[in-house]
């Protein structure tokens, strides 16, 4: 008996062992994977930050300012919100509204699974935080925001964004710099947000739908691609597609929103004259290529057999033997950049389609990602065998601008989607390997969106439907989410609208500051802004479409700056000293659409440059000054996180009660050992 005693010990030791060495979240309890993959989005949040439910994130890029605004009581400018990226700094309007969009329309589709898990508040917590930031772009009928920051700068340091300290242009897209993929996607993150927020806050989805008719108006209006509008958006995020996709996109969002036909009008003339749905048959789904979402969704609305035939096409191209490659473990992978998330994107709209292949395709993909297929997890802290080091600034938290120290990420950036493997299943988690280890918005979208199909939490009925009406007279769609979800109904609106718009021409100087100076000579079109404070520092520029922002009143700074429509900018910052150039061809003078913005630095930062143009007159602003103060950083790690990166606030019910039987385990056998 001792033995036996002795051996069931020991047993029971090597299992608690095994338990406590990867203390990671179950992956076969889809809410509980579902919420991380939520979470997430919040360890990419910019901007002044009002929980702390990823506690090793702080406040960043808090003087993001549009032009002509005011900061808020706390100092904070009105574009210091959004995402970053992926594992760095950058804002890009693309892909960050087509993550926003699919985030709504899986909303719409599975709000009653996010319900059932208790995920409601937070999952529209996230998607308010993008949408808000794509409000606060939209500066005018027909200006929005691009993009904040530069890319190369950007990425030729190694810090989290809350150490952020250069300068960061604003680019923009307008009637003289349009850029269609980009109003039309952020028309469609506001239409699909306008359902999502219908029953929960009517008034917020109004402003939304407004502001969606008008971004579709701009984008329709004035067509253009914003990658020529916006070339340092090209190197990242280039639109190899072209426009004509986001065209049928933006139309079906808006008449999905509001039923009014003759968005769908347009939507399917463009989609037949420019053979949208062909282009979508063996090609991925994704921020660039959204032709067979448009497919799948023209089809719920319209019952038309043509789309569905596209539709169909496009999910036997992605099944085995269908034309796409498939690793040996199952992955389907289209391309070595980022595999994981065009399956996961697919997956979600297989979901959507619902037939029983389709569902089943997804079902194996989401498995794949999740380990299940391989061993080899692709979702940080899920699965026995995970990711621990992605290609993220703020999860390694180097403090010395150096990607390999410290050894490992500091932080576990829980619910992550990394890139994926190579062709034949091979991963290395290597954080300076971005094409297999990077971390994006658009990586995690469709990811969350597969999760809330197979999420069941504890309130999930019997049957399910979700349906959508557009108008009394469209046809209306069902969809089966899963075999126990509950109903979701929602109905939209085409009365409901409210119009918020700013004039881009108007002229407001301020000047608090005695070492600050604005001298400006200009036309009658143009804008020169200086809002400072006794400790903040203003860029001016003369283009009224641009932005100036201040330096962070925490920060000793001394920066200068003359800007013009073509401008060469230096920043120097932790050693990393990057020269950027913006031409374009002027429209009229002193008409530009990018203008740097300065960040917190510890050094000076200077950008300077000439215009001229075809019209008459020439405008030029010259703000200086000397905020102190001293510089703050998040380099400590805050309470409840770990070195390793494990983080002691983790655990869920999931983990303890486990943890509590095993511990009982553990006592009831020290206390046979004892008695024998």
């Amino acid at each position: 008996m001792r033995n036996n005693n002795s051996l069931i010990s020991i047993i029971i030791f090597i299992l608690f062992s095994i338990f406590l060495s990867t203390n990671e979240i179950n992956a076969d309890d889809n809410c509980s994977t579902l919420k991380q993959a939520i979470l997430f989005y919040k360890a990419q949040r910019a901007g002044r930050l009002p929980d702390k439910d990823i506690s090793w994130r702080g406040d960043s890029v808090l003087t993001d300012a549009s032009p002509g605004s005011s900061f808020d009581s706390n100092g904070d400018g009105d574009l210091s919100k959004g995402y970053f990226d992926a594992g760095d700094g950058v804002k890009f309007g693309l892909p960050m509204s087509w993550t926003m969009t699919m985030l709504g329309w899986n909303f719409i589709e599975y709000s009653s699974n996010i319900e059932s898990c208790g995920l409601t508040d937070l999952y529209l917590n996230v998607l308010k935080w993008g949408t808000d930031y794509i409000l606060a772009s939209h500066l005018s009928d027909n200006v929005l925001v691009a993009q904040v920051g530069d890319g190369n700068v950007d990425h030729s340091v190694w810090q989290p964004p809350e150490f952020i300290n250069y300068v960061r242009p604003v680019f923009l897209i307008n009637s003289s710099y349009p850029g269609t993929e980009l109003a039309m996607e952020a028309a469609s993150a506001l239409a699909a947000a306008s359902i999502a927020f219908k029953s929960s806050n009517p008034s917020y989805a109004s402003t939304c739908l407004s502001h969606a008719k008008a971004l579709h108006n701009f984008g329709n209006t004035y067509q253009g691609s914003y990658s020529v509008s916006v070339p340092q958006a090209s190197a990242f995020y280039n639109s190899y597609s072209g426009y004509t996709d986001e065209l049928v996109w933006g139309s079906v969002w808006l008449y999905k929103a509001t039923g009014d036909s003759s968005y769908l009008t347009l939507a399917e003339n463009y989609y037949t004259t420019n053979n949208v749905g062909y282009a979508g048959t063996s090609n991925s789904f994704d921020w660039d290529q959204t032709a067979t979402g448009s497919s799948l969704l023209l089809y719920k609305l319209t019952g038309k057999e043509f789309y569905k035939q596209m539709v169909d096409q496009t999910l036997s191209y992605w099944s085995k033997g269908g034309g796409i490659t498939y690793t040996p473990g199952g992955l389907a992978w289209i391309r070595e950049w980022g595999p994981c998330r065009y399956a996961m994107s697919m997956a979600f709209l297989a979901t959507v389609y619902g037939t029983d292949s389709s569902l089943q395709f997804a079902q194996n993909q989401l498995s794949y990602v999740l380990g299940d297929k391989t061993g080899q997890s692709f979702v940080v802290g899920l699965g026995s065998n995970h990711p621990i080091n992605p290609h993220h600034r703020a999860a390694h938290h180097s403090t010395t601008n150096d990607i390999n120290n410290p050894v490992n990420n500091l932080y576990m950036l829980y619910g992550a989607l990394v890139g994926g493997p190579g062709s034949d299943d091979s991963y290395v988690d290597d954080r300076s390997d971005y094409t297999k280890n990077e971390v994006a918005l658009d990586y995690n979208a469709g990811f969350v969106g597969t999760l809330s199909y197979f999420a069941k939490g504890s309130s999930s009925s019997t049957t399910t439907t979700s349906t959508t009406t557009s108008n009394p007279t469209s046809t209306t769609s069902t969809t089966t989410s899963n075999p126990t979800p509950t109903t979701s109904t929602t109905t939209s609106n085409p009365t409901s609208t409210s119009t918020t718009t700013s004039n881009p021409t108007s002229t407001s100087t301020t000047t608090s500051n005695p070492t600050t100076t604005t001298t400006t000579t200009s036309n009658p079109t143009s804008t020169s802004t200086t809002t400072s404070n006794p400790t903040t520092t203003t860029t001016t520029t003369s283009n009224p479409t641009t932005i100036t922002t201040s330096t962070n009143p925490t920060t000793t700074s001394t920066p200068a700056t003359t800007t013009t429509s073509t401008s060469t900018t230096t920043s120097s910052g932790d050693g990393t000293t990057t020269s950027e150039t913006t031409t374009g061809d002027l429209v009229t003078s002193g008409d530009s659409n990018v203008t740097p913005t300065v960040q917190p630095t510890s050094s000076s930062s200077t950008s300077s440059g000439t215009s001229t143009g075809t019209s008459t007159g020439t405008s030029t602003g010259t703000s200086t000054g000397a905020p102190t103060g001293t510089s703050t950083g998040n380099s400590q790690n805050p309470p409840g996180v770990e070195k390793d990166g494990s983080s002691s606030d983790a655990l869920s019910l999931g983990d303890i009660i486990p943890l509590s039987i095993i511990t009982l385990f553990i006592l009831s056998s020290i206390h046979l050992l004892l008695n024998n």
